[in-house]
């Protein structure tokens, strides 16, 4: 078979257009994906302290104004249930937030890894193609020099 560049271009190209399409898919993964757990910290924080739709408290708002109707909660009021209960609240909304960040980094670095993997696929791709266009070139000139 005669040396033809075309062939190994046109692979060097697949190559990079598989390796352009993963990339896309695996960005746009990307921004779904963080935005969804971005999303989640986001509520973890609204449902604190506003109010919802419905004009119900949030989180922090009801737990002090139970405790309020029970007189363990207001001016001039030092209640240590009262205390120990929003010291409790808030040591489990920095567990939650602090998981679903953690969440978000693993999530963001599994985005990486597999971009780092689309990148080593194709660069060995392209080694073979370089490979395959070397060999087709020493084949060749073997069979040039058989022709003496």
């Amino acid at each position: 078979m005669a040396y033809d560049p075309s062939i190994f271009e046109a692979q060097r190209r697949r190559l990079l257009d598989a390796y352009a399409q993963q990339s896309a898919l695996n960005a746009y993964q990307r921004l779904i994906g963080m935005g969804n757990a971005q999303r989640g910290i986001t509520d973890l924080n609204e449902r604190a302290f506003r109010t919802t739709m419905s004009g119900g408290l949030g989180e922090v708002p009801k737990l002090s104004s139970n405790y309020g109707r029970r007189g363990l909660q207001g001016q001039g009021v030092k209640s240590g249930v009262y205390q120990n209960a929003l010291q409790n609240y808030a040591s489990r909304r920095a567990r939650d937030v602090g998981y679903a960040r953690e969440d978000m980094g693993v999530l963001d670095r599994g985005y990486d890894i597999t971009g780092r993997g689309y990148q080593s696929d194709l660069e060995g791709g392209l080694r073979d193609v370089e490979s395959n266009k070397a060999r087709q070139i020493a084949e060749d000139a073997r069979a040039l020099l058989n022709l003496r």
